[in-house]
């Protein structure tokens, strides 16, 4: 419906594993290891002549998705603390805390659950008076190529703020910990910038609901 062709989905999914292959040291930061694993194995050198012999999973020729484009089964576990901010202060936190600048819910399209974080992104960002040029960082959900590209695209993202880390794509999806791993990535990845960047995480989740959160540095 959209017509993003395989071949844009193909170099979506490159650009993602190339980002996270870049940001490897940096993602250490945040992983906890278990069972002796400290990185997110599946990362790797991915090309378009790989991608290319890569058999249809679904779809047409033109448009269909590929193992390249289709994030990867994946286990992982995130944990995300809220706080006042004198509990933050009395913890000696106040250095790397973020502020919850606010967060949606909203419903969508049931038979296109995969673009529910459009309007609830566009909401929230209009409840915060800006635009989402003004948006310093973006994590969003990749359980596809072509919806990650939709999303970022319908929303209005800079694609040169998105998923600096890579995303599912290059590390997995873990149904049920994807939505607190992209706050956690946002959270690292907001560290490095200015005191008050905007970021924003949003996911969709099955039967049509797109959920965003807000922070800032």
């Amino acid at each position: 419906r959209l017509a993003i062709s395989r071949a844009e989905q193909e170099r979506y999914a490159i650009a993602s594993h190339d980002r996270a292959r870049a940001a490897t040291g940096r993602l250490g930061a945040e992983i906890v290891p278990v069972g002796g694993i400290a990185v997110d194995s599946f990362t790797r050198r991915l090309s378009e002549a790989v991608c290319a012999r890569l058999p249809l999973l679904a779809g047409n020729a033109a448009t269909g998705l590929s193992a390249a484009t289709v994030a990867v089964e994946a286990d992982a576990a995130a944990a995300v603390v809220i706080v006042a901010e004198p509990i933050a202060e009395r913890l000696g936190l106040s250095s790397r805390a973020v502020r919850c600048l606010g967060s949606r819910a909203l419903g969508g399209d049931p038979e296109q659950p995969a673009l529910a974080p459009i309007a609830a992104s566009q909401t929230l960002i209009a409840e915060l008076g800006v635009n989402a040029s003004d948006i310093a960082l973006a994590e969003v959900m990749e359980a596809f190529a072509v919806q990650a590209m939709a999303c970022v695209n319908g929303i209005g993202f800079d694609p040169a703020t998105v998923n600096l880390g890579g995303g599912g794509l290059a590390r997995g999806h873990p149904i049920g910990a994807s939505g607190a791993i992209l706050v956690v990535r946002l959270f690292h990845e907001l560290q490095a910038l200015a005191s008050g960047s905007v970021g924003l995480a949003t996911i969709a989740a099955a039967g049509g609901l797109g959920s965003v959160l807000a922070l800032r540095r």
